[in-house]
């Protein structure tokens, strides 16, 4: 694998990644001076956001991927001074190493020259794997010490810290520690997995009880020179100040935005609820009329049964009638008919 596909890799810059924390701690505007950046995953980035970058490489293709993005490209090794030499006079708003130091022969000589190159207050943002890496201390427990061609134990690496011995080495170089961050990443997403299972329960959960940054996979550090720390903590302060004020304002636009949304709902709601009590009067009419109309037609199948009774009785007397004409005609006519109608007028 070569050095380039190593360090060539995406990501979201306004998400959480590692590298767009780690640019997150860039000032705004800054002119920066960026160690090791590889193809320029970072570099782009900056780039983007309009930051003047130069750039110390020395892989070949690297070089020519940074030249073609517009930044300025010293092709050097750090482990020389030839870039020193280059930049002499020159003070930076912002330097990145980050992944950089465990590659050198000797970081501390590194970070004395960049002393020298930072502008009063600017700040160097540091990253470097963690040695004190829990997967890495399971391997170490199991006699295990391979290197590869990335991670923690990248065949590249020549150096390895912890956060106490780097804070111990940018304070004797003249830098002051202004901000610690982790990375974290559990051991059973590394590339020590396999030893991480290894071991029994109770090793493991003594390595994660050991430390609270057992799975600290990387550190990042930002620092600034010793002689300006007073006023770099006051900058900080200043722009933290400023961020949260940005965020507040944020905040207060998210409010209003939702309290006018749930205005707007409370008055549908309250439309809604007139709706809904007028339809359930109808609903009450509706039933009202219904429980009439289931009355009054009670009454009418009352008075249909009454006269279906007269009609029934008028019917027998008509029955009746046929008979008596039937029997005159079979008695005679005229005597018949006589006492019938003596009979009707008694």
């Amino acid at each position: 694998m070569t050095d380039r596909n190593r360090y060539n890799y995406s990501f979201d810059p306004e998400g959480d990644d590692w590298a767009a924390r780690l640019l997150r701690r860039v000032p705004e505007g800054a002119d920066v001076l960026e160690l090791g950046p590889g193809p320029g995953a970072m570099t782009r980035v900056l780039v983007a956001r309009g930051h003047s970058v130069t750039a110390v490489e020395n892989d070949p293709s690297a070089v020519a991927e940074l030249t073609a993005m517009g930044v300025e490209v010293l092709a050097c090794d750090l482990n020389g001074t030839d870039w020193v030499n280059r930049l002499e006079g020159r003070r930076f708003g912002a330097i990145l190493a980050c992944d950089v130091l465990e590659h050198l022969n000797q970081p501390e000589v590194v970070l004395v020259h960049l002393r020298n190159l930072a502008a009063p207050a600017a700040p160097v943002i540091v990253s470097v794997p963690n040695v004190a890496y829990a997967g890495l201390i399971a391997g170490l427990q199991l006699g295990q010490f391979e290197y590869a061609d990335t991670g923690l134990l990248d065949r590249t690496h020549v150096r390895f810290f912890t956060r106490a011995n780097l804070t111990q080495t940018l304070v004797a170089t003249g830098w002051a520690p202004e901000h610690w961050e982790s990375y974290r990443l559990p051991v059973e997403k590394s590339e020590f997995v396999w030893v991480w299972q290894q071991l029994g329960h109770a090793q493991r959960q003594a390595l994660i009880a050991g430390s609270a940054d057992f799975d600290t996979y990387e550190w990042m550090m930002v620092a600034t020179p010793m002689a300006d720390a007073a006023t770099a903590r006051a900058v900080s302060t200043e722009r933290e100040l400023s961020r949260l004020k940005t965020q507040y304002h944020a905040l207060v636009q998210v409010h209003d935005d939702e309290h006018a949304s749930l205005l707007e709902h409370q008055k549908a709601f309250s439309e809604a609820r007139t709706t809904i009590a007028a339809k359930d009067e109808e609903i009450r009419q509706l039933a009202v009329t219904a429980s009439e109309l289931r009355d009054h037609q009670g009454v009418l199948s009352a008075e249909l049964a009454e006269r279906d009774g007269l009609l029934q009785a008028r019917a027998l007397e008509v029955n009746a009638l046929h008979e008596s004409i039937a029997e005159l005609r079979e008695q005679g006519w005229s005597g018949k008919l006589r006492r019938l109608v003596d009979a009707l007028r008694r």
